[in-house]
């Protein structure tokens, strides 16, 4: 049976809070406005810790308030800061697969991009059967059967590492680009690297004429992480995004 102090039960107020999760917080390119997906030109961060929403505030601004969601980082800062320096405890922290997510908020998919590799799947080490070119999975992708980057980054701030893991997700296909050499920087730093995670502006027009404008996460190695925190200087954003991964 769980032990419990009594002497909270007349100040629950007083009681630390616990939380399941192995992270503090999260990292999110977006929000959900009127049910719609909104890209960010700066960084948004949620977090179910006031201690931690208060600080990733005083460091990149914002104000840490509620927003709607059944998970327990159940309160987000909208940042001014659109580049953060961030420790990354080598490459196993950087970590990818493909998944197609079911109704239930589990995946019903989950690759390499040519096997299953979900241990708990029968089908595991056998062939997914997704399309051979990138084009093909996009395509079957944006059809909703078909599998999409599921990459996750896990980082310390270095401004302030004392606050404990936060978390980016991603399903950026411009990330997944860029995985295999950002794993090479990362195992020649040979342990915890300083990075700089970044939303980055991406601007293009198609070839029927149609501006395009987004922004993708970047994650950028510059050697190994220092033992000490240097001031935070964010970098703030004056283009507005109209499509970014989340």
């Amino acid at each position: 049976m769980a032990r419990t102090l009594r002497v909270f039960d007349t100040d629950p107020n007083a009681r630390p809070k616990t939380f399941a999760s192995d992270y503090v917080g999260r990292f999110r390119a977006g929000q959900q406005l009127n049910g719609r997906p909104v890209a960010l030109e700066a960084w948004r961060i949620t977090t179910g810790d006031p201690e931690v929403g208060k600080a990733v505030a005083d460091l990149y601004g914002g104000t840490p308030q509620p927003w709607e969601t059944s998970k327990e980082d159940s309160l987000e800062v909208l940042t001014g800061a659109d580049s953060v320096k961030v420790i990354v405890d080598g490459p196993d922290a950087v970590t990818f697969r493909m998944a197609l997510y079911g109704m239930t908020g589990k995946p019903i998919h989950a690759c390499d991009g040519v096997e299953f590799t979900d241990p708990e799947d029968p089908r595991h080490g056998q062939p997914c059967g997704c399309p051979t070119t990138v084009q093909e999975r996009k395509a079957a992708a944006k059809a909703g059967h078909g599998p999409k980057p599921d990459q996750r980054v896990e980082f310390r701030l270095h401004d302030a590492p004392e606050l404990g893991k936060f978390r980016l997700m991603t399903g950026s296909w411009d990330f997944m680009k860029s995985l295999e050499s950002l794993w090479r920087e990362l195992e020649a730093v040979g342990g915890p690297a300083l990075c700089t995670l970044s939303l980055e502006l991406v601007e293009f027009t198609t070839k029927s004429g149609v501006d395009v404008a987004y922004r993708k996460p970047v994650l950028t190695v510059h050697g190994p992480a220092s033992t000490e925190a240097a001031p935070a200087v964010p970098s703030l954003s004056q283009v507005t995004a109209d499509s970014a991964p989340f």
